[in-house]
């Protein structure tokens, strides 16, 4: 970090904040292809702090900046996250609520004091020592995935064949659901999404409404069979963990477990996808990365920079503040930008170069930061650790098939390759 990251610049003119902000198109093939290049090195020169007219929307992209909102939940509040950026019409609201809906604050669209009651209830299952217990474990189901690819056709897909299987199967047996149920479950999540979509025609996102219901309707039944019959698995704990008059409420539940299992494969099967494109880019770490465990945690750590998941949250005002100098009045929403933040040259000088030498990878924002950051972090870097260590066992002459390019799913939250199509052999 140069000496001058810790003095933040000053605020840029209203109009530049504002020209800046109008170059936030995330829809458009420039923004989807490369944000990095195409928007946020624009913002850090021009504007850290802009606004955006069509999002209604303070936009935060300096790292120092992101770290004031996210050190502040009191002011910067994430009971509004789940609000989507175009108001649901009456229709659909009147599908979404034949389930659960909205949701109840859970783990991602709440604060303190609430917050942090659950949150202590679900990390008592991601402490040092039970993510560790979980390596044999994630070890022979990544074993198995492997030898299935070195064993089939010459031609692979990674995103579908191994780096979503691989998490799916480690929340499945983590929070007690059927395996086999997984594909349906992540299409439904992937309507959930669908609903926030602003770019998303009406049809479809009443389809998609249908898709949520039938989530919560699956939970609702799954929560009621564990109330009736425990069993050894995340679910059966949290119910035994709040009894009484404090018990999580069913709707509570089907809150915290549609976060849950998102963030238990989305995030290391996106992290595993791009950690994969950037060894094969370059077959010599491919080849180094099997001997060498130090250096696929620096490339896993800097790909979690330049390619986190979760690109960017919204927060809300509770009162009248600033942020980089510029004013922010309450109630406002702020996006504020881990993708950016990670591209910061103030903190990360020539952001843009996968650079395995840089002193301080760990200060990327890729898992968040405070107390929203991911609960699961730990196992997500278990689960690619002990992935790409099978991979590479299993197949150390795989490479990236003729002609494949990075590509993603389009999105405005989140950044997940659409495929890492390579070759074995």
């Amino acid at each position: 970090m140069t000496d001058d990251a810790r003095v933040p610049p000053s605020p840029a003119p209203e109009a530049e904040r504002l020209a800046v902000g109008d170059l936030f198109q995330p829809f458009s093939p420039a923004y989807q292809e490369n944000p990095a290049r195409n928007f946020y090195a624009e913002a850090h020169a021009r504007a850290p702090v802009a606004y955006s007219r069509a999002f209604f929307a303070y936009l935060v992209t300096s790292h120092a900046e992101v770290m004031q909102v996210l050190r502040d939940p009191g002011l910067f509040s994430s009971a509004r996250l789940l609000e989507p950026v175009v108001p649901f019409t009456p229709e659909l609201l009147g599908r979404l609520q034949k389930g659960t809906f909205p949701l109840p604050p859970g783990l991602f669209n709440n604060d303190p004091p609430s917050h942090t009651r659950a949150r202590l209830l679900f990390s008592k299952a991601f402490t040092p020592a039970s993510v560790a217990a979980m390596e044999p474990q994630i070890r022979g189901f990544a074993t198995e995935l492997a030898a299935e690819l070195a064993s089939g056709p010459d031609e692979l897909e990674l995103m579908r064949d191994f780096t979503f299987k691989l998490p799916m199967r480690v929340i499945a047996a983590l929070v007690g659901v059927p395996y086999e149920d997984m594909p349906q479950l992540k299409a439904w999540q992937d309507d959930w999404f669908k609903l926030y979509d602003p770019a998303l025609d009406m049809e479809a996102k009443l389809v998609a409404a249908d898709g949520f219901v039938a989530y919560t309707r699956y939970y609702a039944e799954l929560i009621a069979q564990r109330r009736a019959k425990p069993a050894d698995d995340l679910i059966s704990a949290l119910l035994r963990a709040r009894e009484g008059e404090d018990a999580f409420t069913t709707e509570e539940m089907i809150s915290h477990l549609v976060v849950l299992l998102f963030a238990g494969y989305e995030t290391s099967a996106s992290l595993m996808g791009s950690l994969l494109f950037a060894l094969l880019e370059q077959p010599e770490l491919w080849r180094r990365v099997g001997e060498d465990a130090a250096l696929l945690q620096t490339a896993t750590e800097e790909t979690l920079r330049m390619h986190c998941s979760v690109q960017m949250e919204p927060r809300h005002a509770t009162r009248a503040t600033a942020v980089g100098g510029v004013e922010i009045p309450a109630g406002a929403t702020v996006m504020t930008f881990f993708g950016a933040a990670n591209y910061d040259p103030r903190v990360f000088p020539d952001p843009l170069r996968f650079d395995l030498t840089r002193p301080n990878p760990a200060r990327h924002l890729g898992f968040g930061w405070g107390i929203h950051s991911c609960l699961g972090a730990s196992l997500a870097r278990l689960e690619v650790r002990v992935g790409m260590q099978a991979l590479r066992a299993a197949l150390p002459d795989l490479r990236l098939a003729e002609g494949a390019r990075r590509s993603y799913l389009p999105s405005m939250f989140f950044r997940t390759p659409a495929a890492v199509p390579a070759v074995r052999g």
